[in-house]
């Protein structure tokens, strides 16, 4: 029940878009095991009303990893993002790729929120050094609490650029920090 009242939600929040949406990654079928690619629907109503960004689109969950491997920033924190609105913390902490971040403490870190949603606001990629860094800001509300306040905060991403020798978890984007609800770092 609580699933159908999301998607109700996801797609009545489509209807609100201001039109401008991100280009993503066009879905293809497949055989294979489910992954998680991002299908666009977007967060208007959560962005800051001040600033009148253009709203980002948000991921809607379908358990497709694939959108882990994507060089796009933008796509893996959709399909973070998108794995939090659905209370999927098992594929939520794939992205941060460390063991002390995983889905039990994802899961007590929303454990407030009924339906999370974070609306994106800006995405800043910079790069450092042989690496990249993404920065994601945005606004974490509860879609089933309109009387709760969105919460401002931004996750980081960063990931190794195309260096001789390094593996595939470190070409990949993965989460470093996030100041949504409370301040979550990774371990090492």
């Amino acid at each position: 029940m609580m699933r159908s009242i999301v998607v109700v939600m996801l797609v009545a929040l489509t209807g609100c878009s201001s039109g401008s949406k991100a280009p993503g990654p066009a879905a293809t079928p497949s055989t294979a095991a489910p992954t998680m690619s991002p299908s666009p629907v977007t967060s208007a109503s959560l962005a800051p009303a001040a600033a009148a960004p253009t709203s980002m689109p948000v991921a809607e969950a379908r358990h497709d990893l694939a959108a882990l491997d994507s060089r796009d920033c933008r796509t893996v924190a959709q399909a973070y993002i998108a794995a939090i609105a659905h209370n999927d913390f098992a594929s939520a902490a794939r992205v941060w790729n460390d063991p002390a971040i995983n889905a039990a403490r994802l899961k007590s870190v929303f454990t407030n929120y009924a339906i999370p949603q974070i609306g994106i606001s800006k995405v800043e990629e910079e790069g450092a050094a042989g690496s990249s860094y993404c920065t994601v800001t945005g606004k974490l509300s509860d879609v089933a609490d309109p009387n709760e306040p969105p919460a401002s905060g931004e996750i980081v991403l960063k990931r190794v650029n195309d260096v001789p020798g390094a593996t595939p978890d470190q070409l990949r984007w993965t989460i470093r920090s996030s100041t949504f609800i409370q301040k979550l770092q990774r371990s090492g």
